[in-house]
């Protein structure tokens, strides 16, 4: 087998995927959900320093992506821990809402 033949089995097996690019996007994703986590709690801590109640909206936002993401991972790759992840921040995300219309717009 010559060189050429070789790279074109390996990109039809591959379907043509960058692996580089691949993982820089699992990197990027992993510190884009740390930073995020990171703002919403300063948000949130300062939102009950000069209102006197936390910031219940951005933690729904945080979660309903936390949980999105664990899901979608769970579809694609079928790991159990992922589907439990995804229900708890989901759970959350449901915690959070409810504070939000309770202590927020005081619905009940």
């Amino acid at each position: 087998m010559e060189k050429d033949e070789i790279l074109k089995k390996s990109r039809a097996e591959n379907k043509d995927r960058d692996f580089v690019e691949l993982e820089a996007l699992h990197r990027a994703n992993n510190i884009a959900v740390s930073v995020s986590m990171l703002i919403c709690a300063l948000v949130s801590v300062l939102h009950a320093i000069f209102r006197d109640s936390p910031d219940y909206a951005v933690w729904i936002v945080q979660f309903g992506i936390l949980s999105t993401v664990m899901l979608v991972k769970f579809t694609k790759l079928r790991r159990r821990h992922e589907l439990l992840l995804g229900l708890l921040y989901g759970g959350f995300c449901v915690c959070f809402f409810v504070f939000y219309l309770h202590f927020e717009l005081g619905v009940f």
